[in-house]
């Protein structure tokens, strides 16, 4: 089997691969991929029969390769790999699609590497079942997220006074070097929280990445405005002289969700 290893994080890439050496009752072809980015390149430009997807990337999720993957109907058969806790890992045995549980379980490994060395090439992209069990579990994990693990209220320090916040007045956040900025109701605040570590804990039905250095609040949006090259501009309530971008790559996903069909 040929096959593809994505994790951000180079022990976990070289952990799988070696536990693939050790279990693997033919030798497979192996490649690894440190982003989702990276990932997606080598998905579209040669086959994989199997690809090990590590959930939690820095750039995109393990949910957002996956998709990419069933909508250019790539007949590659997926193992998501979690550092998600038990409760969270139902969602995967109800999708009935494969999964992995960090740390690595050999014994776990090795059951889940015999059952993809049995089966037939994936024909999942075919079927449309793969597009039912990724829903699933994004559906599910989601819910997971947003109950457990997304923050309730936020406290930001501006001229020695710390402000709290609750996540809905937030207008939008932007990197700032190696910080970010963050635009509220209550004035601009600055955070030493990366973008990704803010999208992490932010509700996800709340925020959109807009553009690799944007996250915005949705409710917030005041009007949007159609700028060059087909490219968007948002305009937020009640800051005139901030205008939001929306990268070309993320219009399609953005025009989704706020239920714009042209």
């Amino acid at each position: 089997m040929k096959i593809l290893i994505v994790d951000d994080e180079m022990p976990a890439r070289k952990q799988v691969a070696s536990l693939l050496k050790e279990y693997s009752r033919n030798p497979h072809e192996i490649q690894e991929a440190g982003s989702g980015e990276e990932a997606l390149e080598k998905l579209n430009t040669g086959y994989f029969d199997v690809v090990f997807l590590d959930i939690q990337l820095q750039d995109l999720t393990g949910l957002d390769v996956a998709r990419e993957m069933l909508e250019k109907k790539l007949h590659t058969k997926i193992v998501f790999v979690t550092a998600f806790d038990q409760y969270a890992v139902e969602a995967f045995d109800y999708a009935a699609v494969s999964y992995l549980l960090k740390p690595l379980e050999e014994e776990r490994f090795q059951k889940t590497l015999e059952k993809l060395e049995a089966e037939e090439p994936s024909e999942e992209g075919k079927t449309g079942k793969g597009e039912s069990a990724l829903a699933s579990v994004e559906a599910l994990l989601q819910k997971h997220l947003e109950e457990d693990h997304r923050i309730q209220k936020i406290t930001l320090e501006k001229e020695d006074r710390l402000y709290v916040f609750d996540p809905s007045e937030i207008a939008f956040i932007e990197t700032e070097g190696r910080n970010t900025k963050v635009t509220t109701i209550k004035g601009v605040f600055l955070s030493n929280l990366s973008l990704r570590e803010w999208e992490t804990q932010l509700p996800e039905n709340l925020f959109f990445r807009s553009h690799r250095s944007f996250l915005v609040n949705l409710e917030e949006i005041e009007e949007v405005i159609y700028w060059f090259n087909h490219a968007l501009q948002l305009k937020m309530r009640g800051i005139e002289e901030a205008k939001v971008p929306i990268s070309r790559s993320n219009t399609k996903a953005f025009k989704k969700r706020m239920g714009i069909h042209n």
